[in-house]
């Protein structure tokens, strides 16, 4: 229930006010009276009002000026404003003001009732919001760390990071120096670790991360949602540098688990921030090579960008895991051969070429834990590749074992993605029998019910039964409707929407052209 107060200087006008409307019917009550514009004020330091109605020419303070004084205070005041002045300027002002409604007398209970229910309405609505407005910011409060985290990762990650700076200063991390450097700190779980586990140490490395630095500003900290704890430096060139080796003792000290340091360059421009995470994470890549638990981007240099750049290379051993992903060895083998080529065109030197051949099997190792592959044989095992890899002292030697191991991989993906396939299509088919009356039914509503491209599925289907999915279809979809003639009696156009196809004409086409017959002329011949 929502409070009303009356406030006129002529008490038949207050009493007309207060019994033209049954304002409990409206969810609202009279809780006062006030024959003047300094009681109204005095009695609302006493009482939680909601709406005021109010006189505007009044002895003393008028109405107008009550109102003013009223809605600075409290802005979400609702005032009604009865007058006997059919003036424009008065009812300008009342609304520069910020008043709600404005009335002329006499008072029409009708449009007195509508204009406090206008204001009822208005301040529920308000209510409505502001309690959202609180559920958002409670929600807000309890994902605060996530959320600050999604940011720092987005203006780590985005080419245009001055959209993230509002919201990283809701979070206190305030972006004052032009100084952007990036270090990842990976644990390196056992591999016999939980998820919790995994989780669990991620959160202490954090901890103990944002510990030690606790008294260095400018150092920020964030869960990058994969395997890394994201570091930004915000302060000062040697502070990352510096500290490297011993906050990686520090956390080797304090926790179980072996923990790993990647730090990337250092850069004056914020749109560059992106640049050292990415090197960051490029340092990830020789910790296989190098055996050293602290990685600095600068000191694997030499060895990063000999001839491809670390974007089209990076691309390239992507393509490779992907067309060994569907055993696709001819494709594979070519995007072995493009960035090896280019190692030969550039003079790349041996070392660099073992930790290319790495970052490659890496890939391949990837696609095979992705698909719950078993590895069985020496060749796809990386104790012995990293061995035999070694020994090699040609490109050559380094190409043809590498040929080797990704025959072996495409072997082994083919025959994982073959049955993939033959279950897909089998599923297809039960489906398009099954639910043929589907009038919706298409490549793309069946590619979107088992989560596949629907060119894919497409070809694959094509592939493993000979025919369209489009043939195939309708080929169930006439079967039916010859059935369905012969056997009841309902019409044509009936017959259609029962086989899923909406149109009577174009079924009508299709059944002709499928039998030979129109669908008259099919059951007079078949009944006979």
């Amino acid at each position: 229930m929502l409070n009303v107060l009356i406030i006129d200087d002529e008490k038949l006008v207050r009493a007309m006010v207060r019994q033209c409307i049954d304002w409990e019917e409206i969810g609202l009550q009279v809780v006062g009276e006030a024959s003047s514009a300094r009681i109204g004020m005095e009695i609302m330091k006493e009482l939680h009002v909601d709406i005021i109605v109010m006189d505007i020419k009044m002895p003393g303070m008028n109405g107008l000026v009550c109102s003013q004084q009223i809605l600075e205070k409290n802005p979400r005041m609702k005032i009604i404003i009865l007058s006997g002045h059919d003036d424009f300027e008065y009812a300008s002002e009342g609304i520069h003001i910020g008043v709600t409604e404005y009335l002329l007398k006499p008072v029409n209970a009708k449009e007195l009732r509508s204009a406090v229910s206008n204001a009822r309405d208005q301040i529920l609505s308000e209510r409505n919001h502001q309690e959202e407005f609180n559920r958002y910011k409670e929600e807000l409060k309890k994902h605060a760390t996530y959320i600050k985290d999604r940011q720092l990762f987005g203006f780590l990650s985005s080419s245009n990071p001055k959209q993230y700076m509002e919201s990283l200063s809701y979070f206190d991390i305030q972006i004052t120096k032009d100084l952007y450097q990036v270090a990842l700190v990976e644990p390196k779980h056992d591999k016999d670790a939980t998820e919790e586990d995994k989780m669990l140490t991620k959160m202490l490395v954090r901890k103990l991360v944002e510990d030690y630095y606790g008294d260095i500003p400018g150092i920020y900290t964030a869960d990058s949602g994969a395997e890394w704890i994201i570091i930004l430096n915000n302060e000062s060139e040697e502070v990352v540098y510096d500290t490297g080796d011993n906050l990686e003792r520090y956390l080797e000290d304090n926790i179980e688990t072996p923990v790993c340091l990647y730090i990337g360059n250092v850069y004056q421009e914020m749109d560059q921030a992106r640049e050292s995470y990415r090197e960051a994470k490029d340092a990830a890549k020789y910790r296989f090579s190098s055996g050293e638990n602290v990685i600095c981007f600068r000191d694997v240099y030499p060895y990063y960008d000999a001839g491809v750049n670390a974007g089209n290379r990076e691309s390239l051993i992507h393509e490779l895991g992907n067309a060994v992903r569907i055993g696709k060895e001819d494709a594979a083998e070519e995007k072995l051969q493009m960035i090896l080529d280019d190692f030969r065109k550039a003079g790349g030197k041996r070392e660099q070429a073992v930790i290319q051949a790495l970052e490659i099997f890496a890939e391949i190792m990837k696609v095979f834990s992705e698909l719950k592959l078993p590895v069985y044989s020496d060749t796809m095992n990386y104790s012995v590749l990293v061995g035999e890899i070694f020994k090699k002292e040609s490109f050559d030697e380094i190409e043809y074992y590498l040929k080797d191991v990704i025959k072996e991989a495409c072997l082994s993906t083919s025959v994982k993605v073959a049955d993939q396939e033959k279950s897909l299509v089998h599923k297809v088919k039960d489906a398009i029998e099954e639910e043929y009356d589907w009038e919706d039914m298409s490549l793309n509503t069946l590619a979107q019910k088992y989560f596949t491209n629907p060119s894919y599925l497409s070809r694959v289907f094509k592939e493993k039964t000979g025919c369209t999915f489009t043939g195939y279809l309708l080929d169930i979809r006439m079967k039916a409707a010859q059935d369905l003639v012969l056997h009841t009696d309902m019409k044509a156009y009936e017959i259609a929407a029962r086989v899923g196809i909406s149109d009577p004409h174009y079924f009508s086409s299709c059944f002709k052209k499928y039998t030979g017959m129109s669908v008259a002329e099919y059951k007079k011949t078949m009944s006979q």
